[in-house]
């Protein structure tokens, strides 16, 4: 990448060579990505494109460096810190962003989306009103009236110094001719005679005292246009310092877009199926139900096609649960996005990682791709290593470098197909950090399907609904909103319905006849008004009685402690072979990774001690560490594939999107989305006679005052279950009720009433009409409260990596910190703290490092008995502490 012709000092050094990059090369570079990462339509609210916008700032954002201040501290050692001045850039590039941007004509409040950008590109985008008002305060405000009212002054004076030449070229450069390095300066020096720094307030404050209550000023939309400006710049930037192309030799469509999954896969796929089927021999309710999965896919195909070229761009596709929705989501995600123009990829968000891994699964399998080795698809939760692989051998791509690019390009989304949480999709819309930003351009063009919707919490709906909107009208993207129990979250107006995938979606439900709804007498005297909870005891003797005749059970809980205490009873009343236990019993065995023990393994294990005049007993909550949850998930599945008496004792972590088959669900009392979507876990293929889903109210654990019900879904003044039980009272006649009446008619009703007293909390709204993304970048999907992470070791291998890690701190070997640190995600486990004295409960726990919040806990040491389970994983001394999962 070329420069100017001129002397410019260095930017930065190259990690690989150290050799120096000129600050006018860099800046051309990060000019061009911008091109490359926005396209031309993408507008701010003042109708500016955001490609001019950025490319124009991107040639000055880095001015402060051209002080010899920076330059001291750049080629400072360690030990070296008399630089003599400010040596900070970010303040005074913002300044001058604000002044190109005026001077080459841009009006409105696009010259305070360059402010912002320029200011923040090493951060987080701030609430802005206090920032600005902070920084062009008359008085001392605090650390930002020294970096823009004092910091700059002296800044500007030893450029102009020293490299006003260079300077002047840059603005020029961004301005076309219309701004110079001398216009600058005497832009800011008027500061006495007419204050410039009240001229950029005035944007927030509307030339009022410094009022923010009062501000009004933005446009709703402002805060859109900053997010795309700021978000690709962060890219640009970070992609560019690391010589992602020149570095390496990476061709640029490494960076800048890679092929996405193949539509035609999934027909093969699915004929590979239908002859697995046919050679195996189905019988007839499995064939018709493997009939209906087709048809739907082919309908929701053809609707796809019309869909794509219609001027609509949200849509819902509504299927029952087990009639193949990830296969016909990820068929028509394709179909729209192959009819798209632009470099646009397949998004795929769920609420749950404990279902992400089953998604990409099927996803390797259908396009016959590695996450690991494929830039095709990447996988990105917390639990995840996110990356996309770079081709060339070591000679070619040092490993240093190779780890660096691959982190970069997987964090920000380049691969063809990404599957990830809501929470990384939503949270990095809302007030995202500075790595989460670099997501945002990737999103041009996409399509974005969102698997079970109505999982996303309530108070989030309103500004889903917006964020949604930010997506389709700014990002040029398309939503597919999919589920078996539809949310009223995005209605469209009376006049423009939002566009349903699937036609008549009730020919799906009416035909459906694998479950019955049955409510307990718990229930029934709730739907009375006068709540009769029922005690673990007759609970756990009920699952007993079920599982002695044979039936393979589910019992889903709301909270942690109450699962746990249900698990208690079902032992002592069914003698059952508790496959945890077998499970350590493995793990103690074999050793190595628990990735590495195959669920066959374990349940063959399980089958050689087994009296089949007693059931088996799994347990599974988030108190277990997640490579355990997915091995005790998979292992259910080959028990209740091979038909045995298995009593499952779960969260609600196994509610949504597991692919797996039960006789019997019975489950705590919920909204009604979250009874339906467990109903999908009972006959879910017609591979059984009729299933039977029992709802009851189970009693509050020990210790505890409210029911898990209420504990979970009755909180702000609304109550969640009050309003399932007036859905369920319109439909519910004493009887066991099909599975059109409750996934339809009172689904539909629960909905209609929950969006009749208002869903959403509307001052989420507010942050975003405010540009506040300081205060959105608080709020998240998940309500956590303080918690303890704590990494369980339960082989030899596992307490290896730990000492690795603690030797890697001692030695400040930062690269394996974080290779380490990245490997024992799926043996790290939070455990909630709600008191001052909770962390107490761990003093025992041995530290990772002064430098590490995490615990450590070697489940094969006795002095940790009282904190680890193989049953019900971690666990704490003291009964009273609070373990709810939200």
């Amino acid at each position: 990448m070329n420069g100017f012709d001129i002397d410019a000092p260095p930017s930065h050094f190259r990690e690989r060579d150290g050799v120096d990059v000129p600050l006018d090369v860099h800046l051309a570079d990060v000019a061009e990505r911008i091109e490359t990462f926005v396209p031309e339509r993408a507008t701010t609210v003042a109708g500016s494109a955001v490609v001019d916008i950025g490319q124009r700032i991107a040639w000055i954002h880095d001015i402060g460096k051209l002080t010899t201040w920076f330059q001291k501290h750049l080629h400072a050692d360690d030990d070296s810190r008399e630089i003599g001045g400010p040596s900070h850039h970010a303040p005074l590039g913002a300044l001058v962003a604000y002044y190109v941007l005026d001077a080459a004509g841009f009006e409105s409040d696009d010259p305070l989306v360059g402010f912002l950008t320029v200011a923040r590109h090493h951060g987080q985008l701030p609430d802005t009103a206090d920032y600005v008002r902070k920084a062009t305060a008359e008085r001392d405000e605090g650390p930002l009236h020294r970096l823009f009212r004092e910091d700059t002054f002296e800044q500007v004076a030893n450029i102009d110094a020293n490299e006003s030449t260079v300077a002047d070229a840059l603005i020029d450069r961004s301005t076309g001719g219309e701004g110079s390095w001398e216009g600058f300066c005497e832009w800011l020096h008027e500061i006495h005679e007419q204050d410039r720094f009240t001229q950029i307030g005035k944007h927030v404050l509307g030339g009022r005292k410094l009022s923010f209550k009062e501000s009004e000023q933005l446009s709703e939309e402002f805060y859109d246009g900053v997010l795309q400006t700021w978000s690709a710049l962060v890219l640009a930037d970070k992609t560019s310092a690391r010589h992602l192309t020149s570095e390496v030799d990476l061709p640029s469509e490494m960076i800048y877009g890679s092929p996405t999954p193949r539509r035609t896969a999934i027909d093969a796929k699915v004929r590979t199926l239908q002859w697995d089927a046919k050679r195996s021999g189905v019988d007839d309710r499995t064939r018709s139900l493997n009939e209906k999965r087709e048809q739907a896919r082919r309908e929701v195909r053809s609707r796809a096609e019309d869909f794509a070229e219609s001027s609509d761009s949200v849509a819902t596709l509504t299927l029952p649960t087990g009639l193949g929705k990830t296969l016909t989501g990820l068929d028509a995600g394709l179909t729209v996005l192959d009819r798209k123009a632009g470099d646009g990829r397949l998004v795929y968000a769920l609420p749950f990682t404990s279902i992400i891994d089953q998604v990409a699964t099927e996803s390797e399998s259908v396009f016959d791709v590695d996450r690991v080795d494929s830039d095709v698809l990447t996988v990105d939760h917390h639990l995840s290593e996110t990356r996309v692989p770079l081709p060339g051998s070591p000679e070619e791509v040092p490993d240093d470098t190779r780890a660096d690019a691959e982190a970069i390009l997987g964090e920000s989304w380049r691969s063809g197909m990404v599957v990830t949480t809501f929470v990384q999709l939503f949270e990095s819309l809302a007030g995202p950090g500075n790595v989460q930003s670099m997501k945002l351009p990737s999103l041009y063009d996409s399509v974005v399907v969102l698997d079970e919707p109505q999982a996303l919490p309530h108070r989030w709906w309103a500004l889903v609904e917006r964020l949604a909107r930010l997506l389709v009208e700014e990002y040029d993207a398309t939503v597919i909103a999919m589920t078996a129990t539809q949310p009223k979250l995005f209605t469209g107006s009376e006049d423009d319905e939002t566009a349903e995938l699937v036609p008549d979606p009730e020919r799906y439900y009416e035909g459906l006849d694998r479950v019955r709804f049955e409510l307990g007498p718990s229930v029934e005297a709730a739907l009375d008004g006068e709540p009769a909870p029922l005690d673990y005891d007759r609970a756990g003797q009920r699952l007993a009685e079920v599982a002695s005749e044979g039936a393979s059970v589910l019992s889903i809980c709301n909270t942690i402690d109450s699962a746990r205490e249900l698990t208690q009873s079902v032992e002592q009343h069914a003698n059952p072979l508790v496959v945890n236990d077998v499970y350590d019993r493995v793990l103690a065995s074999e050793g190595g990774k628990p990735a590495d023990i195959s669920p066959e393994l374990t349940v063959e294990r399980a089958l050689d001690g087994w009296d089949s005049d007693r059931p088996l007993l799994v347990h599974l909550t988030t108190r277990h560490r997640p490579v355990d949850r997915k091995h005790l998930i998979d292992v259910a599945i080959e028990l209740t594939e091979h038909e045995l008496p298995v009593v499952f004792v779960s969260t609600q972590l196994i509610e949504a999107g597991v692919d797996v088959s039960f006789d019997r669900v019975f489950r705590d009392f919920a909204p009604l989305d979250s009874i339906v979507q467990a109903a999908g876990r009972c006959n879910r293929s017609f591979d059984r006679e009729t299933g039977l889903v029992t709802t009851w109210v189970l009693e509050p654990p020990e210790g505890r005052e409210r029911t898990p019900s209420a504990a979970v879904y009755d909180y702000g003044g609304d109550s969640l279950t009050k309003i399932a039980a007036l859905a369920l009272a319109e439909v519910y006649d004493g009887d066991p009720m099909d599975e059109y009446t409750v996934t339809r008619s009172a689904v539909e009703s629960y909905f209609g009433k929950l969006n009749e007293r208002g869903v959403g909390n509307p001052e989420y709204l507010k942050h975003i009409k405010k540009a506040d993304a300081e205060t959105l970048g608080r709020l998240s999907l998940i309500d956590e409260p303080p918690s303890v992470e704590v990494i369980v070791t339960r082989t030899r291998e596992e307490k290896i990596h730990i000492d690795e890690l603690r030797d890697a701190y001692r030695e400040y070997d930062w690269e394996t910190v974080e290779a380490k640190t990245e490997l024992l995600k799926p043996l790290q486990v939070s455990v909630p703290m709600y008191g001052s004295d909770d962390e107490e409960l761990f003093a025992h726990c041995s530290p990772i490092d002064e430098r590490d919040d995490r615990l450590h806990i070697d489940a094969r040491q006795a002095r940790f008995d009282d904190y680890f389970d193989a049953t019900e994983g971690v666990v704490t001394p003291d009964d009273s502490v609070e373990a709810r999962l939200l």
